[in-house]
Order: C-alpha cells, then sequence, then structure tokens
C-alpha cells in the first residue's frame, strides 16, 4: 500500500476507533504510529519485471536527469514516447520519490495522455488549471483527483463532459465538489466507481447520476456533511419512477459518518440487490439489516463494516448467521457514539461474555479481516479468540484494548501440527503487550505489517519478533518507549547492526 494513501486526512478527525482511508493497516485508535513507520523493501517471491525495475531506476535518477539540460533533451525525447500504459506506474513511482519536483507544465506535457491517471495531494504542482487541462485526455477511463480542497467545484464540472468514455471517477477530500460537478458527472454514463468521500455532494445532487449510471458497481459516500434522513428523502423522492429504482451492479457501498438512519438505510439497501461490501461505520444504525423485514432477503454480504455503531450483542449474533459469505468484518467500539471524539462511553456494551458467544459463529466464516479496534472492555475473551480466529485472519486490528495481554497472544503458536497463523497484518497499538509477546509474534512466518505503537515492547523483543519474521517489512513504533526514538524510523537498520554484533560475539 503507498505511502499517500496511508497518509490521507482530508475529512474530519481522526475519531475513535476510526480506520483510515479506505481501510488501510494504519487503522486503530489514536492515528496510530503513521509518524513512525519503520520500514524495508519486502522480500520478493519472484523477479520484478524490467518496466517496473526501468521505472524505480528513473525515478530514482530524475532530478539529476532534469537538472542537466543537454542529458534532459534527449530523456524527454523517450519520455514522450513511452508507451501510454507505462505511465501510470512511472508517474507513482515518480510521486514516490521526488513529488515537490512534478510541476503543473512537466505533469500536463509528459503524462496527460492514455486511460488513467491518478493525482494526489501529494503532488503540489496541481492547480485549478491543472484540473482543467484534463479536458484534453478524452479517451480518459480512469480518473482519481483525491485530496485538493481548494479546488472550485466549476473546475471539476468542466472537465466531466468531455470525458465520456470514464468508468472509474475518484475524487475524495475534493472539498468544494458540489452541484455542478455531480450535473456533469451524469453525462459519464459508462461510470462504475464513484467516490465522493469528504466532498460537498448534496443528496439531491446524486439523483441525475444515480439515474444516468445503471453500471455502477462501486458508491462511496463518507463523510459528507449535512447527509441527514431529511435531506435523503429528496434523493428518494428523485428516484421514485413507475418502477422501483435499482442499481442492480452495485457491490459496493459506504455510507460512512452520514447522519442518517434505519429510516434511510432500509430505503436503500433494497436498491443494491448485488451488494457484497458494505461500511455504515460511525452511523447512527442502531439494527443494520435486521429492520428491513422477512420479505427483503439479506445482500449477499462479503464485507461489513459496523465500528462505532449502536448496534447490540444480540443484533450481531443475529446478523452473523445470515451472511455465510463473509469474510471481512469490522466490529470496532461496538456502541460507541459515532460523533464522540474520545467516545469510550457506558453504551459500549462488548465485553467478555459477548465475544465468547460470538466466536463460534466467527468460525463458521472463515474470515480473513476482523477489527475489535477500541472495544475497551474486552480482557480475558481475547485469548480463546486470538487461538480459535485471529490465527487464522490475514488482517487483524486489536489496537485500542488496554487489557490485551501478552499471554493472550500464545494462541499464535501453532500446536498439534496445526499450521502457522496466517497474519500478514496485524495491529496491536495502544494495549498492554511487552517483550513476552515477543515469541508469538515471531511465529507467525507470514507477517508483513505490524503495528505496537504505545506498548510496552523494547528493542531486544522486537529483535526477537523480526529474527522470525523475515518477511516483516513495516514496523510501527510510535511512543514505544522501549525503542530509542532516533531507531524508530529505522529499526530495520538497527536490527542489522545488533545481528552484525551478534555474530561478531559468537565468532569470538
Amino acid at each position: 500500500m503507498s505511502r499517500n494513501k496511508r497518509a490521507r486526512t482530508s475529512g474530519p478527525s481522526r475519531e475513535f476507533g476510526a480506520a483510515t482511508e479506505d481501510d488501510s493497516p494504519s487503522a486503530g485508535t489514536r492515528d496510530p504510529s503513521s509518524s513512525a513507520l519503520s520500514t524495508r523493501s519486502p522480500r520478493y517471491t519472484t523477479v520484478p519485471t524490467l518496466t517496473t525495475l526501468c521505472s524505480r531506476v528513473f525515478a530514482a535518477n530524475f532530478v539529476k536527469l532534469r537538472n542537466n539540460e543537454r542529458v534532459w533533451q534527449e530523456v524527454s525525447v523517450y519520455l514522450k514516447a513511452m508507451p501510454e500504459p507505462l505511465l501510470p506506474r512511472l508517474l507513482a513511482d515518480l510521486v514516490r520519490v521526488c513529488s515537490t519536483y512534478l510541476k503543473h507544465e512537466f505533469l500536463v506535457t509528459y503524462f496527460f495522455r492514455g486511460y488513467t491517471l491518478v493525482l494526489s495531494d501529494g503532488l503540489p504542482g496541481v492547480q485549478t488549471h491543472t484540473v482543467r487541462a484534463l479536458e484534453r485526455m478524452t479517451d480518459l477511463r480512469e480518473l482519481e483527483l483525491s485530496g485538493f480542497p481548494k479546488i472550485p467545484d466549476a473546475a471539476f464540472a468542466s472537465v466531466l463532459p468531455r470525458l465520456p468514455s470514464l468508468k472509474r471517477l475518484v475524487l475524495r477530500g475534493c472539498a468544494l465538489i458540489g452541484t455542478k460537478t455531480l450535473g456533469a458527472a451524469a453525462s459519464c454514463t459508462q461510470l462504475q466507481v464513484l467516490n465522493l468521500n469528504y466532498t460537498a455532494a448534496t443528496p439531491i445532487s446524486l439523483v441525475r447520476v444515480l439515474k444516468a449510471c445503471l453500471d455502477l458497481e462501486v458508491l462511496k459516500l463518507a463523510g459528507i456533511a449535512n447527509w441527514t434522513d431529511a435531506a435523503c428523502a429528496k434523493l428518494l423522492d428523485g428516484l421514485v419512477g413507475d418502477t422501483p429504482f435499482s442499481l442492480p451492479k452495485l457491490h459496493t457501498l459506504k455510507l460512512t459518518r452520514l447522519g442518517i438512519s434505519e429510516t434511510t438505510f432500509n430505503e436503500i439497501i433494497p436498491m443494491c440487490p448485488a451488494l457484497r461490501r458494505l461500511d455504515i461505520s460511525f452511523t447512527s444504525i442502531r439494527h443494520p439489516l435486521l429492520s428491513l423485514g422477512d420479505a427483503k432477503p439479506l445482500p449477499p454480504l462479503e464485507k461489513l463494516s459496523l465500528t462505532s455503531t449502536p448496534t447490540s450483542n444480540s443484533d450481531l449474533m443475529a446478523l452473523l448467521p445470515g451472511l455465510p459469505n463473509l469474510k471481512t468484518l469490522a466490529i470496532g467500539a461496538l456502541g460507541a457514539s459515532p460523533r464522540s471524539i474520545a467516545a469510550i462511553d457506558s453504551n459500549m456494551s462488548f465485553i467478555d461474555s459477548a465475544l465468547l458467544n460470538v466466536v463460534p459463529l466467527l468460525a463458521a466464516h472463515k474470515l480473513e479481516s476482523v477489527s475489535l479496534v477500541g472495544n475497551v472492555k474486552l480482557g480475558t475473551a481475547l485469548g480463546v479468540f486470538i487461538a480459535e480466529i485471529g490465527r487464522n485472519c490475514k488482517w487483524l486490528n486489536l489496537s485500542g484494548l488496554p487489557s490485551l495481554r501478552s499471554a493472550h497472544l500464545a494462541g499464535l503458536v501453532p500446536i498439534d501440527g496445526a499450521p502457522p497463523a496466517r497474519l500478514e497484518t496485524l495491529m496491536l497499538n495502544h494495549t498492554g503487550i511487552d517483550d513476552d509477546a515477543a515469541p508469538f509474534l515471531a511465529a507467525c512466518p507470514s507477517l508483513a505489517w505490524l503495528e505496537v505503537a504505545e506498548t510496552k515492547m523494547t528493542g531486544d523483543g522486537l529483535f526477537l519478533v523480526l529474527d522470525g519474521c523475515l518477511r516483516l517489512a513495516t514496523l510501527g513504533l510510535r511512543s514505544c518507549r522501549g525503542v530509542p526514538v532516533g531507531d524508530r524510523r529505522r529499526f530495520f537498520e538497527a536490527w542489522e547492526e545488533s545481528r552484525g554484533m551478534r555474530s561478531a560475539q559468537c565468532h569470538r
């Protein structure tokens, strides 16, 4: 996952138990460790392609090449002739290495062609006139403009009618996008993906787009102000016709941080018969899906996020058996107020007995991703959960569980000939673990991403983890006081130095 994707902060302040945009690995409480990530290049199981290697080498040497006018004259000819399918990869590598050198003129000259373009707030050279220049890309099929809160609505609106082939449109964090842009987007009738997270899009302005784009597969509407039941009633009224409105291909719907209740939710869900991924985190929806009634079958969900909703334990238990295809489940901070910042309140009722009751239901689903982040009342039952469910997941977030102790992680160690834990991403930020957790973590050979911010782990314990987890490429160590501040961003280098010293001592 790219560094830019983890760093996106458009939208409201991070709330208790909140996930980052698009559920990135640094999700958790208190914005865990994104400011102190130690990384190294992952181990490759295959040789990178020649085009990948060439792109990386060019990006690494771009500044040197650009500053040599004689060399650049020749290089620029080849850059203009580069096959269009390779441009997105090269631009991503350049953004990663030297984004501040990528000015408006450079971007327009060399990258405004082809079928795909991704521009994010990591590019300070993108201005209003850069967006307007997109009108030349008439064959564009995928456009992502993320995190440009000052570019006006009219600039986006002027471009979209010139892009009739557009299938994917991401406008996340473009805070001024509203009625004009949505009206123009209705001309892009081939749209399959529409992301309006943290914009100013109104419910009523969405009517024309939904009616024009019946092939829509992904719709994301997180964090938009004034999306209330009253405002959404206008949207629903606008969709009413002679026949019931439906988005037959929609499989992903994100309604996070909207001010809606069951009243609106129960009208929207029947319009999405093929829904597989649903996120209603940080809403006031109290009885998700259960209040649809027996006449309306549950959608075939593979992902469900209920973080910081007032969902009760009994409702959760009633819901899970009706979702046999479920692979991803986020049940963080259950009962917490969706609008609370500190948000540890008495309504949080997900306790040990509730978790133990849920474990057998979860075991039947063969889950790959689970989040329990911020359920602060959990304690002794975590050991059972980790042994029965957690070790079989690929992605697990246990951040913000102060009663989690190292001993609870013992279930990660295989017993009786069982296969090793499948975990690839594990978040343990702001928990009570210490170095006693090291041998249990080291028993996870597939672990690639580990966050232990604000824990009692020390460098010695983490050295043991790295000795056992050869695929580990990212460590989150913010406020991990057992690790020297100077080593938190360079921990892999510190481990290499320690290993060298240990080897030297063994040969004396």
